[in-house]
């Protein structure tokens, strides 16, 4: 069995989440910041890092809980601070992977769209002809 395998048996996360979240730059954002860090982080951290706003972050943090990517660590010291982490390093990863993977692709076929542009066809309505009168 391969290591990707095994790893889709042991989580929660199915690759419907994965593909969804690799589509959403804030998203993104904010699960390569994270991966790059193995900290937590609270809300206001992650939007001064990324350059998101406060309430996007918190939007996608909550989203991306609840799809199993990232885990709220509890504060000990303040019970109203919520710190965040990676929960699967691997899922994350595909994420990110899926990501660059697709913006490889859109590139590319900007490139292509440059080289070859696509002229719009027009196709002309045809012409009713009427009879004329002449004035005599």
């Amino acid at each position: 069995m391969s290591e990707d395998e095994e790893w889709r048996k042991q989580t929660d996360i199915t690759i419907g989440s994965i593909r969804s979240a690799s589509k959403r730059t804030s998203m993104i954002r904010i699960l390569t910041f994270l991966n790059n860090h193995s900290d937590a982080f609270t809300y206001t951290e992650i939007s001064d890092e990324t350059e998101l706003d406060w309430m996007t972050v918190k939007w996608n943090v909550l989203k991306l809980q609840e799809a199993g990517f990232i885990t709220e660590i509890e504060d000990k010291i303040d019970l109203r601070t919520h710190h965040f982490q990676i929960a699967d390093k691997k899922a994350v990863e595909k994420v990110i992977e899926y990501a660059e993977d697709r913006q490889r692709k859109l590139k590319k076929q900007e490139e292509e769209e440059k080289r070859n542009p696509k002229v719009p066809e027009i196709k002309a309505k045809p012409v009713k002809q009427t009879e004329v009168e002449e004035i005599g």
